[in-house]
């Protein structure tokens, strides 16, 4: 079955806010470890395909979509991903629709719900850097 996976290197916050309000990054290597197979999998990001008007035409073709990371030793940083699986390999328009859709749920859906869930807990909270999102689409 074909496989679209979006990944970028992860940023982690404290689990405290700061005076001003802001949180501080964690670079700390014991603290990016302890981070290795976290998942949030209390929703799936193709949960929400076919709300979109750019993913709608293609939501069937796809399934999955967990938010995880892991600890990279040969960079010491903490990548996040998102892996969907496919009926079919999508077209080049429908990936970067869907990778639009992906970084929307990260910053304003899913990726919201699990950082707001981590703070209640007081836990860090790794943010990935959709900056540098790549993708890997395997047939």
């Amino acid at each position: 079955m074909p496989t679209i996976k979006f990944k970028g290197p992860a940023l982690v916050a404290s689990a405290e806010e700061n005076d001003d309000g802001s949180l501080d990054l964690i670079t700390d290597k014991v603290i990016l470890e302890s981070l290795n197979g976290l998942k949030y999998e209390d929703e799936e990001f193709s949960d929400y395909l076919f709300d979109g008007e750019e993913t709608e035409s293609f939501a069937e073709q796809v399934s999955g979509g967990i938010l995880s990371f892991e600890y990279d030793a040969s960079s010491s940083s903490l990548i996040g991903s998102i892996e969907y699986q496919l009926s079919r390999s999508l077209s080049e328009d429908e990936v970067e629709a869907l990778e639009e859709y992906t970084i929307e749920q990260l910053t304003d859906g899913i990726g919201s719900n699990f950082s707001q869930e981590r703070a209640l807990n007081g836990e860090v909270t790794p943010f990935i850097n959709t900056e540098e999102f790549t993708y890997d689409q395997v047939s």
